[in-house]
């Protein structure tokens, strides 16, 4: 499995890692190839601990309310164009 990794450069000359797909996972180490070899171990070790599951539920988020029926209604040039209303109405039918 691939995952992206953030490396920042320090003012000590270390050199920080993060994970963003692992926020937990957080890495330094004195040179890129040390940084990256640690974070490799790093990243194993949280995977070997942790269970991916996926959780139907039926709860629905709030929604803000919005004052338009299309939400693109106000996108650029098109926005009066009369095709968009009946390209979602058949999307949504």
């Amino acid at each position: 499995m691939k995952y992206t990794v953030v490396l920042t450069e320090k003012s000590d000359g270390n050199i920080h890692v993060t994970v963003p797909g692992l926020p937990d996972c957080i890495v330094e180490a004195d040179t890129r190839d040390g940084a990256l070899e640690k974070t490799r171990e790093t990243i194993a070790s949280i995977i070997s601990r942790s269970e991916i599951v996926q959780l139907d539920v039926s709860a629905e988020p709030k929604s803000r309310n919005l004052h338009f029926d299309t939400p693109w209604e106000w996108f650029g040039i098109f926005k009066d164009n009369q095709a968009w209303g009946k390209l979602f109405d058949e999307i949504s039918q």
